[in-house]
Order: structure tokens, then C-alpha cells, then sequence
């Protein structure tokens, strides 16, 4: 568990540093307000703690997979597959590829 969660928190940490792409074009355009992957953070967060008691302490992505990364606790994949899923669908919705 501990090499997925790592591996997510690359991922994360990739995305999180990139802009959104909209369907007109990135969100770092002129007169698009200037919107953030993190500004989604909350929302993964909140689907997570609906699905998945590990998710309800950590206030950020990166922390909770920190203290998945350092725990190696088995009843963390259902939680690291639904956020590897939620990532994916993330960046392909949003990298304007």
C-alpha cells in the first residue's frame, strides 16, 4: 500500500501544480478567473470521506496519502483506488489534451 500511496502523492503533487483546462482553454487566460486544481481538493476530500473512514482526519490530499504512505495498512486500497480513479478522471477532464 505504501508504493500506491506514493506514487498517488506524485500524481497529486503534479496535478496540483498545473492549471485547469476549460472548454474554452486553460483557466490561465485572460479574463477566466484564475482557478486552481487545489480549489477541487475539497471536493475529492469530501467524496473520499463519504466512501472511507481513513479519509475523515487529514485536511489535504497530500497528508492523507503521507499517513497512508507511512501506515502500509492493507484496508487502504479501496481508498487509494477510488482517489487513483478520481485523479485519472481529473486529468483527463481537465488537461486539455
Amino acid at each position: 500500500m505504501s508504493s500506491l500511496a506514493v506514487k498517488l502523492l506524485g500524481s497529486w503533487n503534479r496535478i496540483a501544480h498545473g492549471h485547469v483546462a476549460l472548454s474554452a482553454g486553460c483557466s490561465c487566460g485572460v479574463g477566466v478567473s484564475n482557478l486552481r486544481v487545489q480549489d477541487f481538493e475539497q471536493d475529492i476530500l469530501d467524496f473520499l470521506r463519504t466512501r472511507h473512514a481513513l479519509a475523515q482526519g487529514p485536511g489535504s490530499i497530500a497528508e492523507l496519502l503521507a499517513n497512508l504512505a507511512r501506515s502500509d495498512d492493507l484496508a487502504a486500497l479501496p481508498l487509494l483506488t477510488d482517489l487513483a480513479r478520481s485523479l485519472e478522471s481529473f486529468e483527463a477532464q481537465h488537461s486539455g489534451r
